[in-house]
């Protein structure tokens, strides 16, 4: 082989290695990336899960004030409220007897 066909083939294998090193710490990246979405995913759960927490302690305490208060309305709607509970229990009773 002449000098310019082994120039050719040196500059090609050194771009060749680049590219694979490249590759190897674009997959490190995306690795990495892939972890911290997975843990940001994890703590967005989290987050949820207390959110829906704190939204059923909400809706208990507004139920609550609802029957100290002197507003009729405001009774009712509580009542209302407590009915469809206990409505909903009784489904998931029903269906639990059935499952059995």
């Amino acid at each position: 082989m002449d000098n310019a066909t082994t120039a050719v083939l040196d500059k090609l294998e050194n771009q060749l290695h680049e590219l694979v090193e490249k590759m190897h710490q674009l997959q490190q990246s995306k690795a990495a990336l892939e972890a911290s979405l997975l843990e940001v995913q994890s703590k967005l759960k989290v987050k949820q899960e207390d959110a829906q927490e704190w939204k059923e302690k909400y809706e208990a305490l507004k139920s609550v004030q609802g029957m100290k208060t002197d507003n009729t309305a405001a009774k009712k709607r509580t009542l209302h409220h407590i009915d469809a509970l206990i409505s909903e229990v009784d489904a998931c009773i029903a269906q639990i007897k059935i499952e059995d």
